[in-house]
């Protein structure tokens, strides 16, 4: 990919565009939060203000994680924990060689953040992408 193609999708995650042509949970997740709120870039003073809009999509999200079946009921067992940073557990998956992060997206004002964000990070790092697996 070039690096005019990268900036253009960078632009396009940041700007609240639809992404076309993306089959992942991820981008499907975060095209579909675009849709159904109002999207803004956020500086740290409006942080505490969006806690509703937060809340407002985590509602959200656990309507469509039961209507999409994408609800995880067998989460990582505790030994198979490897560490926990500011906004993740990370657990070993040994049945494919990988990780598992829970992550609660403290850091983040809202969650279509937090998906630009796993979004973004899967554009610039494919090798090392995440898989959504569930809510």
């Amino acid at each position: 990919m070039s690096n005019n193609d990268t900036r253009s999708k960078l632009e396009n995650i940041i700007n609240g565009t639809i992404l076309e042509g993306e089959a992942d949970n991820c981008t499907a997740i975060r095209n579909l939060l675009c849709t159904s709120f109002k999207t803004s870039t956020t500086v740290k003073r409006d942080f505490e203000s969006k806690s509703i809009i937060k809340k407002e999509q985590a509602e959200f999200l656990k309507r469509y994680g039961s209507k999409n079946n994408l609800w995880v009921t067998d989460l990582p067992d505790e030994t198979t924990f490897l560490a926990k940073g500011g906004e993740a557990s990370i657990y070993f998956n040994g049945a494919n060689n990988s990780v598992i992060k829970l992550n609660d997206a403290i850091y983040y004002a809202t969650w279509l953040e937090f998906f630009n964000s796993l979004v973004i990070h899967n554009l610039l790092f494919a090798d090392t992408a995440y898989t959504f697996l569930g809510f």
